[in-house]
């Protein structure tokens, strides 16, 4: 553990800071438990606004707690109230899940358009809001699939970082049990082939569901006695720590301890909900004016106009075919030429006459 009071101060210089954030992705996440007061949203802010800054990496973050709005640094900020989870009725055994997303082409459109986006989960209920986090963890990594299958080296250009603040209000060992749940667990399962990493923080390790912290990299702080399990104390033995004396912003990750940087607030989250509203309704088709209108109805379309010359050419096709003069060139009878030949007779005859 350093103690050097420039390297804490300073985001971009805490090289032990950096290996921690770069193990977490290349392990395919990290658990954050501490109890209250430790400095875990801070934690999770500065490795937040660390990849905020690489070109290669996006950050999507959810909270429920209203926290990440106040205290996070500048980030666009979707807000995903009740009314956006509608329930919807159940009635087979294959109808898994129970709510669906009512505003999904805008939030589809914020992913899009952004690098780094916060989730602002208005919901009380930890169904939905497990529920909102599934359907976009599942969507992202269904493109990074994609991308992954499309490229010539079978390799993801981007690597995409979720953070889920007060995890054990999304999952739980309950939770994850459900058949809903089962195509998010494969997700997370191979989430670094992917290049994905899930940044998650609770204040007790049996608080959060047990399936999904034991494939993450532990990072723990101060923690309750209580809340200290048998694994824990052998490993407070056999490294001569004590998890329930921890100092603040202290961490033990990996064998070792490492002091979280000093996180200061760069800006503040922003509302993008209007902004994302009004550039779908702009990508909408404009409605046709009045004159515009009865312009249309009175031009033909292309289809109609090509169906009007082949109707044209059709007519036309049949009225040669119907004369016989065209049909049989060398039949006097058909060409009219006896009766010219009768008419010619006639008249010389009218001149012998006279």
């Amino acid at each position: 553990m350093t103690e050097n009071p420039e390297k804490q101060s300073n985001i971009e210089s805490h090289s032990e800071f950096d290996d921690f954030i770069a193990q977490g992705l290349k392990a395919g996440g990290v658990h954050i438990v501490a109890g209250k007061s430790h400095g875990k949203s801070r934690l999770m802010f500065a490795i937040f606004a660390k990849l905020q800054q690489q070109e290669n990496v996006r950050a999507i973050a959810f909270d429920g707690s209203e926290t990440w709005l106040y205290s996070a640094s500048k980030v666009p900020t979707v807000t995903i109230n009740e009314r956006d989870i509608v329930s919807q009725n159940v009635k087979t055994t294959d109808e898994i899940e129970k709510y669906a997303l009512k505003n999904w082409n805008l939030i589809q459109l914020a992913l899009s358009t952004h690098k780094d986006l916060l989730f602002r989960l208005k919901t009380r209920k930890p169904s939905k809001r497990g529920y909102f986090v599934r359907t976009v963890v599942n969507y992202l990594d269904a493109l990074q699939r994609e991308e992954k299958l499309s490229s010539p080296n079978h390799e993801n250009t981007k690597a995409i970082a979720y953070f889920i603040e007060e995890a054990q209000d999304c999952f739980t060992n309950r939770s994850s049990a459900r058949l809903d749940m089962e195509e998010f667990l494969c997700v997370f399962n191979e989430a670094r082939n992917n290049k994905e990493a899930f940044y998650t923080a609770s204040q007790r390790l049996t608080d959060f569901s047990k399936t999904i912290r034991s494939k993450q990299l532990p990072c723990i702080g101060k923690l309750s006695s209580e809340d200290i399990t048998p694994n824990l104390r052998r490993t407070e033995k056999s490294i001569n720590l004590e998890f329930a004396e921890m100092p603040q912003k202290t961490w033990f990750f990996e064998g070792s301890t490492f002091v979280s940087p000093e996180f200061k607030q760069s800006g503040k989250p922003y509302q993008i909900n209007r902004a994302i509203q009004k550039l779908y309704v702009d990508s909408l088709p404009k409605p046709k004016t009045l004159s515009e209108k009865i312009k249309a109805w009175f031009t033909p379309k292309p289809t109609q106009r090509r169906q009007f010359q082949h109707t044209m050419k059709l007519q036309i096709q049949q009225e040669q075919n119907d004369d016989p003069s065209i049909n049989n060139p060398d039949d006097p009878e058909a060409t009219g030429e006896s009766d010219l030949e009768e008419d010619l007779a006639l008249l010389n005859e009218t001149d012998d006459l006279w």
